[in-house]
């Protein structure tokens, strides 16, 4: 790891879709998540805890996932971060302060990077609100993950690993699959990249940590009574020990509700693992993954509004 800067977490992730009422609905009466507010420009910003916002959406003709936004844990280390990717050639550029205050956090910078071309947010001190949530289906952790369907997942694990600042917890087979986390948050992992030559990167999934198996047990039956298609458990990773179920909302997004993350200390964790790519390793609980709409998954792609 090369890096002089401290994550906190992954913040948020910002989304287009086709049809933002039908989004709206899976978010809130399927998945569970806090309608928090609608900006002047129709844009949707919805939260499981306290910070204002973990996932935002805005109609467009094409459903895709236009940035990752990171908080890291102080002042000095966003600016550490700034200088960090400036000289590795990654061009970052502050986000204007009026589109700051439209996202509720202090100061921001973003770069796209060379290898898949992703927007990268950094930030620092997303608003609070006090308010109790208003949903309360579902009972979340705050932690959360993403997956992504990369080119070429030795060349973006390399990236991550070497110079943004994360390190490699597992992974599986010859890195067809790697499984890195944000330092020094304890997650397990804060992104799972699976590798897809000759391909678009593509969003493969977004999951949110519970508190309770009662929480998934839930899911999986509000899934069945409103007709909405499992993709993947419940089952268990055999890398991370999490429970899971992922499940398909509009446009193909996958969303996935995971319990019992494996945490890491800041200093003298294990070492990663070289996980089995057998299908038969590939769950402790024997389940398999419906994989029939992989190229039907949200692309990835560049996003530079507001920065300057």
């Amino acid at each position: 790891m090369s890096s002089t800067f401290r994550y906190r977490r992954l913040g948020y992730l910002a989304l287009t879709v086709t049809d933002i009422e039908a989004s709206t609905r899976f978010l809130t009466d399927v998945f569970g998540l806090d309608l928090v507010e609608e900006s002047a420009d129709g844009t949707r910003y919805f939260r499981v805890g306290p910070g204002r916002h973990d996932i935002m959406l805005t109609q467009a003709d094409h459903a895709s996932c236009v940035r990752t936004a990171w908080e890291l844990q102080s002042p000095e280390d966003l600016d550490a971060a700034f200088a960090h990717f400036k000289v590795l050639g990654l061009h970052p550029a502050w986000v204007d302060p009026a589109e700051c205050s439209r996202l509720a956090i202090t100061r921001a910078f973003r770069f796209v990077d060379k290898i898949i071309g992703a927007t990268w947010e950094y930030y620092i001190e997303m608003v609070n609100y006090c308010s109790p949530l208003q949903n309360r289906i579902t009972s979340f952790q705050g932690g959360k993950h993403f997956g992504i369907y990369v080119p070429d997942n030795h060349a973006m694990t390399q990236f991550l690993c070497g110079n943004a600042g994360f390190l490699m917890s597992d992974y599986i087979g010859e890195q067809q699959i790697s499984l890195v986390r944000a330092w020094p948050n304890p997650n397990h992992h804060s992104i799972g990249m699976v590798d897809g030559p000759g391909k678009p990167a593509r969003l493969h999934h977004i999951a949110f940590m519970v508190n309770e198996i009662d929480d998934i047990g839930r899911l999986f039956n509000r899934c069945r009574n409103s007709g909405v298609d499992i993709h993947f458990g419940i089952g268990r990773h055999p890398t991370s020990g999490s429970i899971h179920l992922y499940i398909y909302g509009p446009d193909n997004f996958v969303w996935e509700y995971t319990l019992g993350m494996e945490q890491f200390p800041e200093a003298g964790s294990r070492q990663p693992r070289a996980m089995s790519a057998k299908p038969e390793h590939y769950d402790l609980w024997g389940a398999m993954p419906d994989d029939s709409r992989s190229d039907l998954l949200p692309i990835v792609v560049v996003d530079t509004a507001g920065a300057t």
